[in-house]
């Protein structure tokens, strides 16, 4: 009987070992959770919080054309707010006659708001001051000519839609500027007139960086082609 007993025992431990190390076979209803999706490189809002800093070349319309540099930046401290400001400086190759212009500086400072129109489609639109300076070519008081600083001011307001989809972020719209330079010279050329259109194209490079490309078109010929990047904060 001992005998007997004792390989019971034995069977008995030979068989809670053995199952040990076997792991326990799902018993509930439904299957475990699939893992979540990769994230979208690309996701994320329409930008209102950026910097760019762009090339650009200018035609003026009258067969010059110039290279230039601008800095824009835009902060949107709340929803549907955002603040905007630019620098632009144009070196105008005048061809030394007088009232020739070089060293053309442009200055912008605005307010502005957006309404989405849909999921990744927004109506935006900003206004402000804007300031221009620029070197002129002058006769002095003994008929010679002599570099003068001059500056206009006035305001500006610019319309525009924002679209975003995928790695791709477009702006197209229009911007009027009232200087007083336009109410002295009706036909000034310099400035590019009152009304222009623009479209810039945006391409998501980073999390944080995208490459951009423009083009805007004003009022006596006047056209801009500009490349650059931009960063998203």
């Amino acid at each position: 009987m001992k005998k007997t007993a004792t390989i019971l025992a034995a069977l008995a431990m030979s068989a809670a070992t053995a199952s040990a190390g076997v792991a326990p076979a799902y018993a509930g209803k439904n299957p475990p959770p699939p893992p979540p999706p990769a994230m979208d490189p690309c996701a994320g809002p329409i930008s209102y919080n950026n910097i760019e800093l762009l090339y650009a070349n200018t035609d003026w319309g009258f067969g010059g054309s110039s290279d230039g540099a601008i800095l824009r930046a835009e902060y949107s401290p709340m929803q549907n707010f955002y603040l905007a400001a630019s620098v632009a400086w144009t070196d105008v190759d005048s061809g030394g006659f007088v009232g020739g212009i070089e060293d053309l500086w442009d200055f912008t400072i605005g307010v502005g708001g957006y309404f989405p129109l849909t999921d990744n489609i927004h109506l935006a639109a900003d206004v402000g001051y804007a300031h221009q300076r620029y070197d002129q070519l002058v006769l002095d008081n003994s008929g010679g000519t002599v570099w003068d600083s001059q500056s206009d001011g006035g305001w500006y307001a610019r319309p525009h839609l924002r679209g975003k989809w995928g790695c791709l972020t477009v702006h197209a719209g229009a911007m009027y500027r009232n200087l007083d330079v336009d109410d002295d010279v009706d036909d000034d050329f310099f400035d590019g007139g009152d009304w222009a259109y623009y479209v810039q194209l945006y391409y998501q490079l980073t999390s944080n960086w995208d490459v951009t490309a423009g083009y805007l078109n004003g009022e006596h010929d006047f056209e801009q082609w500009s490349i650059g990047a931009r960063y998203r904060y």
